[in-house]
């Protein structure tokens, strides 16, 4: 079984996000599942933060797909418009699960999106009724994906866990030493399947747990930057804005920041 669900709701109750996260079996591969209604007679213009994960998105309007997409991984701030009325159903994936579930690389789609068709992973076949419902249907199309678990090598899966379970600030070599792999073959690895460096990926991962400090309005560095300077900049290189405007505008244009967790 899945995890627990999450519910937000904007502060002006015109959009709708819930998460549920995944089963101990695809916890190595997948983040979260989630589902973001707009539901304003109005488009709703938001930027998403750069955040580790690369996605299959799926929107539907009117109880029917409209778009379906996969996106790579975000190293700079995208705007985005979700129209009215529109149910926007996705799920955030691990790096590894490019090898593992897609059996292809997403390099190609690095800070791009590419437009899939319905039967891709068989999503014409979902029955989008409550969101746990699609999210069972799902489990079960990417659980069928996996390879079997002697095929599965063990390196690809301490690197997921590494990364994803560590919230300290560390460099390329340590990540290398701690995994024993070294740091020339996962660079190799991830160039190949998701277009970025270790170090470029890590940079990523540390702006993000920033933005938790954000969010509470703290606005000074935390380990793993030189200075607030240092820190502004960064943070500012992969939004595109400074500290004290991803706080300002996190109920609204930066929603994605109050609906955000640990990695």
């Amino acid at each position: 079984m899945f995890g627990e669900p999450k519910f937000f709701m904007s502060k002006k109750d015109q959009h709708v996000y819930n998460e549920f996260y995944p089963s101990n079996e695809l916890d190595d591969y997948v983040s979260l599942y989630f589902k973001a209604q707009n539901l304003s007679n109005q488009p709703q213009s938001m930027t998403i933060c750069p955040d580790g994960y690369f996605k299959l998105i799926i929107q539907l309007l009117d109880g029917k797909i409209k778009a379906y997409f996969l996106t790579g991984i975000w190293a700079n701030e995208i705007d985005i418009v979700i129209p009215p009325g529109v149910i926007t159903y996705g799920i955030k994936f691990k790096i590894i699960a490019a090898e593992m579930i897609f059996k292809r690389e997403i390099a190609t789609v690095l800070n791009s999106v590419e437009q899939k068709k319905t039967d891709y992973f068989g999503i014409d076949k979902v029955d989008f009724g409550t969101f746990e419902q699609v999210v069972n249907q799902l489990e079960e199309i990417l659980i069928n994906k996996l390879p079997p678990k002697e095929q599965i090598r063990a390196n690809r899966i301490r690197l997921s866990q590494f990364l994803y379970n560590n919230y300290e600030d560390v460099q390329a070599r340590e990540v290398a030493q701690q995994i024993h792999w070294s740091q020339r073959e996962i660079n190799r690895y991830l160039n190949k399947y998701i277009g970025i460096s270790l170090k470029k990926y890590l940079n990523i991962q540390k702006c993000y747990r920033a933005y938790f400090r954000i969010t509470e309005g703290d606005f000074f560095p935390e380990k793993g930057f030189f200075d607030q300077a240092h820190f502004i900049r960064e943070v500012k290189k992969h939004t595109g804005q400074t500290p004290t405007v991803l706080f300002k505008g996190q109920n609204d244009q930066f929603i994605q920041l109050r609906n955000i967790k640990k990695l």
